[in-house]
């Protein structure tokens, strides 16, 4: 009995390190992608609505694409520094939404997300 487990474990072992050898260890690399969502370690969102999105960027959300957060974020979108475009690529960049539909182009939803960052701010004065 003990010799069965034995060749059991054995077994498992060399299939488990073949299967590894052969099989890429990180698998978004073997997976061609035309997203440029295809760095990313979770799955974005297809579809933020565009006031969410606001709201996210207002609250520091992408600060590590370059987007700041709080009272920065209102001087530097008053000043046009920040846009509903920068926005939307910071989402993308940041793994938040996918550009899987093409989100990034999309002129009506990065107008939105520009309109709801605007109607947000104007709220909070």
């Amino acid at each position: 009995m003990k010799s069965m487990v034995t060749k059991s474990v054995l077994l498992l072992s060399i299939v488990t390190t073949t299967a590894m050898t052969l099989l890429p260890f990180d698998t978004r690399s073997a997976i061609a992608q035309s997203d440029s969502n295809a760095n990313c370690i979770m799955t974005p969102q297809d579809f933020i609505p565009p006031n969410t999105l606001a709201m996210m960027a207002f609250r520091g959300a992408f600060e590590k694409e370059g987007i700041p957060g709080y009272i920065v974020f209102k001087t530097e979108f008053n000043s046009g520094q920040i846009t509903g475009d920068s926005i939307v690529k910071a989402a993308i960049e940041g793994c938040v939404l996918s550009n899987k539909y093409g989100m990034q182009g999309n002129s009506a939803y990065i107008a939105d997300v520009q309109t709801q960052v605007q109607d947000f701010i104007r709220a909070q004065n």
